[in-house]
């Protein structure tokens, strides 16, 4: 990774590559030199997804897969999305930035998914994920998806907010059948393995190990409410410590100034 002297209060732009068996992928990341907090990284992480994710697709096409996904098959959008703590409060910044009467719409539809996750008991067991026991989070998964309810950005069966989409969901595409998704097993939804998942390098910037998950996803339909009780701190690292940090949790290497090019 090389990254340019500059001033710490200006932005510095960070190259890397990064490679496999039968992938390569290089890009460059603007990052502040300076402190920033984990939202501020948000960009980043979401350019890094969007290129892993071509990767992966360019290498599932060569081997002759297609990826079946496709505008108006929302299946997907009914599926319990675990969200870092830094793409939740995206989420909230998304639903706060928009005009009236959408910003009242989409508030609706979070209380809806709300309303209908309580009377199926399911409310309060998403909000305290760190209280679930080992080999729970399938069958909770499940129970969630047989509720049917939509994402509250979901219209017309397709995502409303696409470019601005959390991690999870930009990492999610299948190969098998689109009528599959509606019955999701292991052993009829195929998805596209990746290389590398970045929603992981995520829990990276919480301060916590993958290993450590349930204690630090939040259900995109509870994001809003979480959200607001949960407002972020000042920054803990620089631009360029976020991105060496990134890095090291994506490639299980630690990634220091002295091993640079």
């Amino acid at each position: 990774m090389n990254e340019p002297s500059a001033d710490a209060s200006e932005m510095q732009t960070a190259t890397f590559r990064l490679s496999g068996r039968d992938w390569t992928m290089s890009f460059s990341v603007t990052v502040p030199g300076g402190p920033a907090t984990r939202r501020m990284m948000l960009p980043v992480l979401q350019q890094m997804t969007n290129q892993v994710v071509d990767t992966a697709v360019r290498t599932t096409e060569a081997e002759g897969k297609t990826v079946s996904c496709r505008k108006g098959c929302g299946a997907c959008c009914r599926q319990l999305v675990p969200l870092s703590p830094t793409d939740a409060r995206r989420v909230a910044e998304l639903v706060e930035a928009m005009p009236e009467p959408r910003r009242t719409v989409i508030e609706a539809r979070f209380a809806e998914a709300r309303r209908r996750l309580d009377e199926a008991g399911l409310l309060e067991k998403l909000r305290h994920v760190a209280d679930w026991v080992k080999g729970e989070s399938r069958d909770i998964g499940m129970k969630y998806f047989r509720l049917g309810i939509p994402c509250p950005f979901l219209e017309e069966e397709s995502c409303s907010i696409h470019p601005d989409r959390p991690i999870p969901c930009r990492e999610y595409l299948v190969t098998s059948p689109a009528e599959e998704c509606g019955r999701p097993t292991p052993e009829t939804v195929h998805c596209v393995p990746l290389p590398m998942k970045v929603s992981q390098a995520v829990l990276a910037l919480e301060g916590r190990s993958p290993d450590d998950r349930f204690l630090s996803w939040v259900p995109l339909t509870l994001a809003p409410e979480w959200a607001a009780e949960h407002p972020e701190g000042p920054p803990e690292r620089t631009g360029p410590e976020w991105v060496r940090l990134i890095l090291s949790e994506l490639t299980r290497k630690p990634v220091t100034p002295a091993a640079q090019d």
